[in-house]
């Protein structure tokens, strides 16, 4: 696992097209399509944060943003927690333990910067994601849902919950030495 660059944005997308397409049947088409375009849109979110990818035999393979300050995100969180979006893992690489990897990398991140709560949104359908989250310790929040018609601009027949959910991180003092 590293820290993206730029020349890894095509594959990057490549993984999240393929991780997200079978939520296509899920969504109504025109809120599919404005969230994976949202999702795709890496360049918007480069400035506020970090894109990190799991590689396996030299191919990209899982992605996941991490903010160090998810009110960044712009989706309503408070300054100060620390959040994750875009988790995505190649079809072919799942059950290896990437986005768990992932997932870990960070709430890692997050406890280094001093966050006291990692955060991220996903949605009820999405449940292998809501498994891994769930079993990390991530609890409802749902103070934060919200509904993604609003947030990209259309309109569908069929309202989505966008769902919240967060991990309290607890910051573990160092006993001084000697």
């Amino acid at each position: 696992m590293r820290e993206a660059n730029r020349s890894d944005h095509q594959a990057i997308r490549e993984v999240i097209a393929a991780a997200y397409r079978q939520y296509a049947l899920v969504l109504p088409p025109v809120v599919f399509d404005g969230y994976l375009a949202d999702l795709l849109d890496l360049d918007s979110r480069a400035d506020d944060s970090h894109l990190l990818v799991a590689e396996r035999a030299g191919r990209v393979v899982g992605t996941v943003t991490f903010f160090e300050d998810a009110a960044r995100e712009g989706l309503g969180w408070p300054s100060g927690w620390a959040g994750l979006r875009a988790l995505a893992v190649d079809p072919a690489a799942r059950g290896l333990g990437i986005g768990r990897m992932l997932m870990e990398a960070c709430r890692d991140r997050a406890r280094a910067a001093g966050a006291k709560v990692l955060c991220l949104h996903t949605a009820s359908f999405m449940a292998a994601a809501v498994a891994i989250y769930q079993d990390m310790g991530f609890q409802r929040a749902p103070a934060f849902d919200f509904s993604p018609t609003g947030h990209l601009g259309v309109e569908a027949d069929t309202d989505v919950r966008v769902i919240a959910y967060r991990l309290d991180l607890e910051q573990r003092e160092v006993p001084p030495c000697g």
